[in-house]
């Protein structure tokens, strides 16, 4: 658990800068894709930074996949269309919330078996 991801107020201001180097980090062609996690990368506040940087990521690498962990599920997602945009970026969602009652370490990409991997297009 980090406390500090919680906090909105926490961190620097996402900017170009953060998008540029995010960019320089995914050139090597060892580098299959990026991963969007927590805090919440779903949440509205995180949205704003999020659909530009995804935008920018498939215009430059169209190859490479993004990956997205989410405490919603996606029919949840589904219902905002705000939302709508930054999953057609996303090849990969795991979603739904974590349940510690449902953990089991023998679960590939994912904590608790009411997370679901889903293949987008």
């Amino acid at each position: 658990f980090n406390k500090e991801a919680w906090d909105f107020h926490y961190g620097n201001p996402f900017t170009q800068k953060e998008i540029d180097r995010i960019l320089e980090y995914l050139k090597p062609n060892y580098i299959a894709g990026l991963s969007l996690l927590g805090g919440e990368p779903m949440e509205p506040v995180n949205q704003e930074g999020i659909l530009p940087l995804l935008r920018v990521v498939k215009q430059t690498y169209p190859e490479k996949n993004i990956w997205c962990y989410t405490g919603y599920t996606y029919e949840e997602l589904l219902e905002d269309p705000a939302r709508r945009p930054i999953l057609s970026y996303i090849n990969v969602l795991v979603d739904g919330r974590f349940e510690q009652s449902l953990y089991s370490p023998k679960l590939e990409f994912r904590g608790s078996s009411n997370q679901r991997i889903l293949k987008l297009k």
